[in-house]
This record gives C-alpha cells, sequence and structure tokens, in this order.
C-alpha cells in the first residue's frame, strides 16, 4: 500500500500557453513487487493520481478602431488509473536499511478532467480602454483531454525492515510527461509532479 503527495504542473511546449504554476495533488494505491534477483526487482502496482497545474493562456485580436487583449488563466484538476512498470536495484540490507533506486514507464488512463477558469479581457479603442472579467468553477474538461497519457517516471528511497518480511518504504520519485495532455492541436502542454512515497510492503 502507498500514499504520495504531489506538488504537479503542466509543462507548455506553445509559446502563448504557459505554465502559471503548480498545484497540490496526492497519488494512493497497492504495490507490487516480483524479485528475479537478490538485488533486482520488477516493480508495478496500480495507482490513482491526482495530476494537473495552472496555465495562462494571452491573445490579441485586431479589428478596425478596437484590440481585444485576452488572457485565459486555468487550474487543471486531472485524475487518472495509473499502471506504473518500473525496474528496481536494491542495496544490500544495511541494519535494517535497504535502498533503492527505481525508474521505468508510467500509462495512465484519464477517469476525471474538471477546471477553474478566470477569463480576463481588455478593450482598446481610440483613446479608451475598457477591462472586463469572469469566472467560471469546477467545468467539465473530459472533451479537451486526451484519455491516454505516458510519463516517464524515476526514482529512489530507502525501506525499514519492521518483522519479516514487513518493510515501511520511503522515497521520492519524479514522473515526467512524455504525451501531450491536451486535445487540441494549437496548444500543447506535458504533466509533471514531484512525489514523496510513503507506503508499507508485505
Amino acid at each position: 500500500l502507498k500514499v504520495t503527495p504531489t506538488m504537479a504542473w503542466l509543462k507548455s511546449d506553445t509559446k502563448e500557453f504557459k505554465s502559471d504554476g503548480s498545484k497540490i495533488g496526492f497519488a494512493y494505491g497497492l504495490i507490487a513487487e516480483f524479485n528475479f534477483g537478490k538485488n533486482y526487482a520488477f516493480a508495478t502496482g496500480i495507482d490513482v493520481a491526482y495530476r494537473g497545474g495552472k496555465s495562462k493562456y494571452a491573445y490579441s485580436t485586431v479589428t478596425p478602431g478596437l484590440t481585444t487583449n485576452s488572457t485565459i488563466e486555468s487550474t487543471y484538476n486531472l485524475e487518472y488509473i495509473e499502471l506504473p512498470l518500473t525496474l528496481k536495484f536494491k542495496t544490500n540490507e544495511i541494519g535494517a536499511m535497504t535502498y533503492y533506486l527505481q525508474a521505468g514507464i508510467q500509462p495512465g488512463f484519464l477517469i476525471r478532467g474538471r477546471a477553474d477558469v478566470d477569463y480576463n479581457y481588455q478593450f482598446v479603442s481610440t483613446g479608451t480602454t475598457k477591462d472586463s472579467s469572469s469566472s467560471v468553477t469546477d467545468i467539465d474538461i473530459m472533451d479537451d483531454i486526451n484519455s491516454f497519457n505516458m510519463s516517464m517516471i524515476i526514482g529512489g528511497g530507502l525501506e525499514y525492515n519492521l518483522s519479516g518480511t514487513t518493510s515501511l518504504l520511503a522515497g521520492i520519485s519524479f514522473s515526467n510527461g512524455l504525451l501531450d495532455v491536451l486535445d487540441a492541436s494549437a496548444l500543447k502542454a506535458k504533466s509533471n509532479y514531484l512525489g514523496l512515497t510513503v507506503g508499507i510492503l508485505f
């Protein structure tokens, strides 16, 4: 069993669409390890992961006599079922401690997508400027997010033997998105997070 508090953010590949900060999330799930040597294991499981981040999209439109400057600030709340597929490299037991490094891939399947959005507009015409803003919260964005995601995951940590085969696990992991999460041809962004994992192995 494990739980992973995370700091999640979006990394944009589009000039006008920029990352505007991170959000606190978490993941939880089950761990399974299959040892194929004294110091090597195939580690997998199933996670429910809350990803996302904050973004800012700015653009301008010009018509005769009027320029409209638009800024859209969004907070994405994305929920995935993820299946980590990793190799785990362990040291020999030192006292009651074993140290490890872990690396692999993490396919994910979108199960929920919501967003909070702030719209800000500036209307500029000859000699006058007018501002306008509005907000919407908890809107459904499932149709705007790709249903499949893939990440590379790397991490490391330690295991403390409690008794017999039962160990307490603690580690740090970084999930680096490999695929675009946005289902829009003009906008590109990848989902990343840094997590602190605490768990127990039986």
